[in-house]
């Protein structure tokens, strides 16, 4: 295993004076090598090292999941509970446990998708004030345990129910019975983000131009906010590994399978997902928000824990963990997709009858061109494979259906069937109100106005709907049904 290939893989993606990142390859709870390239902090020409701190994003779940877990192994909590017994204000109208909450089968909103509806800003958002939001919420997107949907509204609840049943908040929890038993002094929920850390990188959105500063606004946490670095991570991937300090018996359920009510067992478990990396077993947990991105893995047949941390969003985490694999076990990089000749579908437009989501997709110079998703190629595997930013998607036609899949194992495919074009019909003025969110909607000349501040132009879409990117609106009734971004057909009466 040439170890010191991983710092040359590394070392090449960035220059200094430009956001990076940090990588590190574990085994046995030690880091075996360590990797860093790019600043830290452009403002004053930083350098990123093992020691830097990144916020990872979703890659926090599995540590949330594990508070929760740790609470169920001490009797002040049961998986299986309703949420609503620890978290009465909730108005949901069905029960969703806590088990679906992490397993994000639950069928919860996306908050992410509510809060602009609301007009509450990002930047002061608290678990006090974010809980208001939610707690309002009535509908779940679907009867509780019968899909998946990734909703990070799921492990906000989570991180309620932990300060309501202990007493302490996360932050508090986490680096008491966590993160202090494992040695990990570097690691903290960041649930003040106006709070300086020492040694943090500061997160930069680096899409076409020159690096903005793109930093975390949020103090809600739980879903996300764990702040790291690559050598403070090492003891948790001994933990992974076998259960060390913590108990093999929280690692297991960690690693525990969500099963829908028909039986299926799907690859997402608590936190972490199973997939393979270069044919092997994996399983692990990316990340993204705002200006940074991360993907910690662990291969267990194999004892190698892997994390890639960074401060930029043109390097895929992902996609470097796989060749860093390939690299240190001597496996062939993955076969690229040869040219295929796939006929060209019968239809350009497309509807999801499910989420309401619509495509539209056309014939282009090289491939197809999907509206605001990006150009697809056609593979030899009979499926059209994304380009780019598409990178990880595919299509595959089917006559009248279209199902849209994804290379990431959390994220199931999607069926679309073939739908009327749009007929150009304007959108009729109008005005609606959800109780549920205690906010007005309106239509004025072709403009959606939803909330204090959400202002969207309403264009034509196909089945007979319309678009205000980034949801899809439907007309039903007389009642206005808003969609996407993890939100289904919430109603505006």
């Amino acid at each position: 295993m040439d170890l010191e290939l991983v710092k040359k893989e590394v070392s090449g993606l960035v220059g200094p004076g430009t956001p990076g990142l940090a990588a590190a390859v574990y085994s046995g709870g030690e880091p075996l090598v360590t990797a860093a390239a790019g600043t830290a902090c452009l403002e004053f020409g930083v350098p990123i090292d093992a020691d830097t701190r990144f916020d990872i994003a979703s890659a926090s779940k599995q540590f949330t999941a594990a508070c929760v877990l740790l609470l169920a192994r001490d009797g002040k909590l049961d998986l299986d509970d309703d949420v609503r017994t620890h978290i009465p204000e909730l108005n949901l109208a069905v029960p969703v446990t806590l088990r679906q909450c992490l397993q994000h089968t639950g069928g919860l909103p996306e908050w992410y998708a509510v809060l602009p509806l609301t007009g509450h800003p990002l930047s002061e958002m608290t678990e006090e004030r974010l809980l208001e939001v939610i707690a309002r919420l009535r509908t779940t997107t679907f009867e509780p345990g019968t899909d998946f949907t990734y909703s990070n509204t799921g492990y906000v609840l989570a991180a309620v129910t932990v300060r309501r049943v202990s007493g302490r908040s996360l932050a508090e929890f986490a680096r008491e019975r966590l993160f202090a038993p494992l040695g990990m002094d570097d690691t903290v929920f960041r649930d003040d983000a106006s709070a300086p850390l020492a040694r943090l990188a500061y997160g930069y959105a680096n899409h076409g131009g020159p690096p903005v500063r793109a930093d975390t606004q949020e103090s809600a946490v739980g879903d996300g906010g764990l702040v790291t670095s690559v050598r403070d991570l090492a003891p948790w991937f001994g933990f992974l590994a076998d259960g060390r300090v913590l108990g093999a018996d929280l690692r297991d359920a960690l690693l525990e399978r969500a099963v829908l009510a028909d039986g299926t067992t799907l690859p997402y478990a608590m936190g972490l997902y199973h997939h393979e990396v270069a044919g092997r077993r994996a399983f692990g947990h990316a990340g993204g928000m705002h200006g940074y991105l991360s993907d910690l893995l662990f291969l267990p047949d194999d004892g190698l824990g892997l994390a890639v941390l960074s401060n930029q969003l043109q390097i895929d985490p992902l996609a470097l963990n796989e060749r860093l694999v390939r690299l240190l076990l001597g496996a062939p990089p993955e076969p690229g997709q040869e040219p295929g000749a796939l006929p060209l579908p019968g239809h350009e437009h497309w509807h999801d009858p499910v989420s309401d989501a619509t495509l539209e997709v056309r014939a282009g110079d090289d491939g197809l061109e999907v509206a605001d998703v990006g150009t697809f190629v056609p593979g030899a595997d009979g499926r059209w494979h994304g380009l780019g930013d598409a990178h990880l998607a595919w299509l595959e036609f089917s006559g009248d259906t279209l199902v849209v899949g994804s290379l990431l194992a959390a994220r199931r495919p999607v069926t679309f069937v073939a739908a009327p074009p749009p007929d150009g019909t304007p959108m009729p003025d109008g005005e609606w109100e959800s109780d549920e969110l205690g906010v007005r909607a309106s239509v004025r000349d072709g403009v959606l106005r939803i909330g204090r501040t959400l202002e969207l132009p309403v264009t034509p879409a196909p089945a007979g709907l319309w678009r205000a990117e980034p949801f899809t609106l439907r007309l039903e009734g007389g009642a206005l049904l808003v969609s996407g971004g993890g939100l289904r057909r919430l109603r505006f009466t």
